[in-house]
């Protein structure tokens, strides 16, 4: 359309400004002014609609998008933070959870060491006590076995010290 009224455009200012002759008519009121008004009027409308509307939606379209990228980020973000924050909670909560189940194994682990200890420490003792018995037992033995010949010991001890037979 610009290539259609632009030749007309140019025709009318060329036209106009060959009619003028001196300094003096260029002030003048007369057709040529009303045929430049209307040639401005219609300038604007043609560059209104082809030039200006268009650029307009193409600012406010940009400024759409950019706006709506902008708060399309920020959601994004805000998700993000919030995703963010229940990772943490439940990360915390899964630590406090293995911390109480590693304190309960251990709690596990020292009451079983500690029977196992005091098993040990009854069958040690119960091991001594038998070796007590046993060793009293063979010392009774050996003594009801050595006590004939203690007194045939001694009484030959006897007879060299005082050198007589008794």
């Amino acid at each position: 359309m610009v290539h259609k009224v632009l030749p007309f455009v140019l025709t009318v200012l060329f036209a106009t400004t060959i009619n003028s002759n001196a300094a003096e008519e260029l002030l003048k009121v007369d057709e040529t002014l009303i045929i430049q008004i209307v040639i401005f009027i219609a300038t604007i409308f043609i560059l209104n609609s082809l030039l200006f509307k268009p650029l307009l939606q193409l600012v406010e379209r940009r400024e759409e998008l950019t706006t709506g990228r902008i708060k399309e980020a920020k959601e994004f973000e805000r998700k993000v933070e919030q995703i963010t924050k229940e990772y943490k909670e439940k990360l915390d909560v899964v630590r406090a959870k293995a911390m109480e189940e590693r304190n309960e194994i251990r709690r596990q682990a020292q009451a079983a060491a500690e029977e196992i200890i005091a098993k040990a420490h009854i069958d040690a003792q119960a091991l001594l006590e038998e070796a007590k018995a046993k060793l009293e037992l063979e010392a009774r033995e050996i003594r009801a076995k050595i006590k004939p010949e203690i007194e045939i010991l001694a009484r030959n001890m006897a007879s060299q010290v005082l050198g007589r037979e008794l």
